[in-house]
């Protein structure tokens, strides 16, 4: 007897048993579309007692996470964890750093992502040989994130810098970075040569610019699916020419990923990150029933 595969899910912080509100609509759907379905306590995680409500399975059972971020060393424990109980996350661990990491992923993509420079942070003097790095970008515009996530909704006081050069600027603004970031930082600060993208609009709340982006995912290094990044914007009905980006995922040590692509000014799309795709987020655009029947087809 062939195992179903299963979602493992966040649970509600608040009700046993019952799915994170921020997951019940991909959950109905998991659960339409014939995936069996596994419940853990995020906001409790301890490397002891991860999975405890967890019943083992008869047979070795691939499952696919679908939840919150996790650290690499969090999800090596859920990884080891699970699998003492016969359910195989659908990445190794090394393969969730492939992708969760942008330093880890340059890789697989640099020739087509804008330049990139990290460093671990481990305080004053890191940021000091960080900011000895930038002068490759010769004064043109960066932008900062951690080696995960960026504060993107403070765009002109942690996020942009339209002079790298201009060194008071740079690191005030990774100095409000990390402040903004506080416990969540992850390993490092990322500085990046900022290009200009194609405008869609400008974010109602934030005030940040919107740019025609597009978020792929990837399964077994097949096209699952390419779909509007943004909730906001008049996006083409066509699809982006995805052509040689399916060529670069073949490449990809990862089973599941997401690929973040944008469209410069000149006409020509560039790759911005890749992302484990147990912990991407589905554009809010997504119709989340497509999302797992296209999934399903490719496990299949």
């Amino acid at each position: 007897m062939i195992a179903i595969p299963h979602i493992l899910f966040c649970e509600s912080p608040i009700e046993n048993n019952k799915v994170d509100p921020d997951f019940e609509e991909e959950y109905a759907a998991a659960k339409r579309d014939g995936f069996g379905v596994l419940f853990y306590n995020y906001d409790n995680f301890t490397i002891d007692n991860i999975i405890s409500k967890i019943k083992p399975a008869n047979t070795i059972t691939n499952t696919i996470y679908r939840g919150w971020m996790l650290t690499v060393q969090q999800y090596t424990e859920l990884y080891n964890q699970l699998l003492s109980k016969n359910y195989r996350l659908i990445n190794t661990p090394l393969q969730y750093k492939n992708c969760h990491y942008l330093p880890d992923s340059l890789r697989f993509i640099e020739e087509y992502t804008p330049r990139t420079i990290y460093q671990e942070y481990n305080g004053e003097t890191s940021i000091d040989y960080l900011i000895e790095k930038t002068k490759i970008f010769n004064g043109s515009p960066v932008i900062i994130k951690d080696y995960v996530k960026s504060e993107k909704h403070n765009w002109d006081t942690a996020c942009f810098v339209k002079d790298s050069s201009d060194v008071k600027a740079l690191k005030q603004t990774i100095h409000n970075f990390i402040a903004l970031r506080d416990k969540y930082l992850n390993v490092g600060i990322v500085v990046r040569e900022f290009l200009p993208l194609k405008h869609l609009t400008i974010h109602s709340k934030s005030g940040m610019p919107l740019t025609e982006e597009y978020r792929l995912f990837f399964y077994q290094h097949e096209l699952l699916g390419v779909f509007d990044y943004w909730e906001e914007g008049n996006y083409i009905p066509e699809r982006p020419d995805t052509t040689v980006f399916e060529e670069i995922a073949k490449q990809i040590d990862s089973v599941f990923f997401s690929m973040d692509i944008a469209l410069q000014k000149n006409g020509e799309y560039i790759i911005i990150e890749l992302g484990d795709g147990q912990v991407a987020g589905l554009p809010d655009r997504l119709n989340r029933t497509l999302f797992y029947n296209a999934l399903n087809n490719l496990l299949s």
